[in-house]
């Protein structure tokens, strides 16, 4: 009987390796990592039981107590397996809240657990119904020992069941590899049951769950290397897991807004030693504080902390927590160095319920000034505009069928003829589910799905159509403004669609104006300068829109083929206070200087139009005296002038 026994020394050995592999790989927080030790420990508990039973059936009779207690666990953790393994498929699934928020489920799952142990260690030395050991020591089953099995067992079949239900979750590998564990469970049991002397159940067990770990449990999937915290792939895969299971989590998102700035002034490798550093600072504080949280490292200077529904009630208090970790000042060498973490609080599903959005607040999150104070997403989110963005194919195809574009106009001042000489075209667009959308946001948002070209087109025929209105010529306008963006600018077509669609309409180029703003890359630069030459060699007049509020070099002014420069709202206000007036005269008096027009934007009172006026200012524009109309609107506005 004794080298049959070998079988258990083998599943010792794959235990203490799966233990080993499991420490080495710092695979053990987290809920499913510790569901998996406790199974894990279950099985050598078993396992040394098992051994040990055998081991003193072997010595004989004078022994029977000692045998009866081996048995006893023995037979308590080989059913219990089928229990904890549940519980492992619970958490690996992530429905371990649906139990807690279920008390029925809650109670369906514990009370078997409770009448098994106390079948197995208060009833049955009394009755003897699981098992007993005879007159001679040798182990006997009792009548109910099989039905033991067969209770026990059906926990692992509930388990399997949910698993089936959420298999959208795993990857076929995955699934493959957890089944495999019941499978091999069932078969060895009943190899066991029909040959005693066969002790290969735990062996069998051991090699399952060895395959498990390493099937389900794959560390290279889902730990980042340097830090040894979870990866970016496991946090897009276990929010998604959330998702599906409308699990409530708290997440604390950080985000190193001077990380770039950090590597340019100590180099790549200081700056890791520095995120190295901050995963340890984490890892310290949840072991200290008792938070089973799983701790992420994004890339970039992004950490996550996802917190599951144990700690909903505290989920606000850990975040901030965590931010007074990440506040703090990091030693490199002999100095401190301040890293500026943006920290923000997102209760998940009720402060963001897509995962689209939550990938893309880190962005977000980047562009907030530094604080060193935890915010808070319920503020910083504007689902409205990442649902725009997400949709933005969808809403500009249904503003063309339904017709949906519009254009309004402004109209500009002349200080010298005292009247409104031009008017400036603004696209509008009001999505029956989005509202009023920006128009900046809009552009920007078009050009990155190829669908800034249709809207140019429109624009550019709905203008075309406005000049050729009969009612048109009764305003003495010199000029329609057209604004394009960079990318407009350089359309390699947007000269022969500007041809063909003027044409049709019978205007001329000098009824047409384009606003343009400049560009930081001098390949693009170049390629927008072409364009703009060739929009001026046949006719059309072009202004630079936006000055002060982005790059502008005044070589580049120099070389465009320019009639004017339109000022920018922000810098017009910002120009006329006291203290940068000397900047915002010295900016109109090199555009006169240039001989070029300045038209100002932005005029919002009679006391900004007086000062602009005397400033030398040729063009004025702004609600002091007209916001964007319609145009049968901008038509009555000017004629009852």
């Amino acid at each position: 009987m004794i080298r049959f026994i070998y079988y258990d020394y083998c599943a010792l050995v794959v235990e203490a390796l799966i233990l080993v592999s499991l420490m080495i790989r710092k695979m053990t927080r987290g809920r499913v990592n510790r569901w998996a030790l406790v199974l894990l420990g279950d099985l050598i508990l078993t396992t040394g039981a098992d051994i040990a039973a055998v081991f003193l059936e072997e010595l004989g009779s004078g022994y029977n107590v000692w045998s009866y207690i081996a048995n006893t666990i023995d037979l308590w953790g080989a059913t219990m397996f089928s229990v904890i393994f549940c519980g492992y498929l619970f958490a690996l699934i992530g429905i371990w809240h649906k139990l807690s928020e279920r008390r029925l489920l809650e109670m369906i799952y514990k009370v078997p657990i409770v009448l098994i142990s106390i079948l197995i260690i208060v009833i049955n030395p009394f009755t003897k119904i699981v098992f007993y050991i005879d007159s001679n020591g040798i182990y006997q089953r009792g009548p109910i020992f099989y039905t033991l099995y067969a209770v026990s067992y059906m926990y692992a079949v509930v388990g399997y069941y949910e698993l089936i239900k959420y298999r959208r979750l795993f990857s076929v590998r995955k699934l493959i590899s957890v089944l495999m564990v019941f499978v091999i469970m069932v078969v060895s049991s009943i190899i066991q049951a029909l040959n005693p002397l066969y002790y290969i159940q735990m062996f069998c067990t051991a090699v399952s769950f060895l395959v498990t770990v390493f099937g389900v449990q794959s560390p290279e999937e889902r730990m980042h290397g340097s830090t040894g915290l979870f990866s970016m792939n496991a946090y897009v895969t276990d929010i998604n897991k959330y998702r599906v299971l409308s699990a409530p989590i708290g997440i604390t998102l950080s985000v190193m807004t001077n990380y770039n700035a950090l590597i340019e002034m100590l180099g790549f490798f200081t700056v890791q030693d520095i995120i190295n550093d901050t995963a340890k600072r984490l890892e310290e504080w949840v072991t200290e504080n008792r938070v089973d949280a799983d701790l992420y490292y994004l890339g970039g200077g992004r950490f996550a902390v996802i917190t599951d529904e144990r700690y909903e009630e505290n989920m606000l208090t850990i975040s901030q927590g965590i931010n007074s970790v990440l506040s703090k000042e990091v030693s490199v060498g002999e100095m401190s160095v301040k890293v500026m973490n943006n920290v923000c609080f997102i209760n998940c599903p009720k402060d963001i319920d897509d995962p689209d959005f939550l990938f893309a607040f880190d962005g977000r999150l980047e562009k907030e000034s530094y604080s060193g104070e935890l915010r808070y997403a319920e503020k910083l989110f504007d689902k409205k505009r990442f649902e725009l963005r997400r949709d933005l194919v969808k809403v500009i195809d249904r503003a063309f069928s339904e017709k949906l574009f519009t254009l309004h106009y402004q109209p500009v001042y002349s200080v010298k003829d005292k009247r409104f000489v031009r008017v400036e075209a603004f696209l509008r667009l009001n999505d029956p589910d989005f509202g009023d959308i920006s128009p900046d946001l809009l552009i920007s948002e078009a050009e990155k799905i190829n669908s800034i070209h249709a809207i140019t087109t429109f624009v550019l025929e709905e203008v075309c159509r406005f000049i050729s209105m009969s009612e048109y010529l009764l305003l003495g306008l010199e000029f329609v403004e057209v604004n394009l963006s960079p990318v407009q600018c350089m359309w390699s077509d947007l000269l022969p669609v500007l041809l063909s669609t003027i044409r049709e309409y019978n205007v001329q180029p000098k009824n047409i104006c384009f606003n343009i703003t400049d560009v930081d890359n001098p390949d693009a630069f170049e390629k927008m300068r072409d364009n703009i030459c060739a929009l001026k060699q046949v006719g059309f007049t072009i202004l630079m829109d936006d000055f002060g509020a982005g790059i502008f070099e005044v070589e580049r002014i120099a070389k465009m083929p320019l009639s004017g420069i339109k000022l920018d709202r922000n810098f017009v206000r910002e120009g006329l206070k006291p203290e940068n007036q000397a900047v915002f005269d010295g900016s109109i008096r090199m555009i006169h200087d240039l001989e070029l027009e300045s038209v100002a934007v932005g005029v919002e009172n009679e006391e900004t139009e007086r000062r602009l006026t005397e400033l030398g200012c040729n063009y004025l524009q702004g609600y002091c005296f007209c916001r964007p109309l319609e145009k049968k609107e901008l038509i009555r506005f000017i004629l009852m002038g």
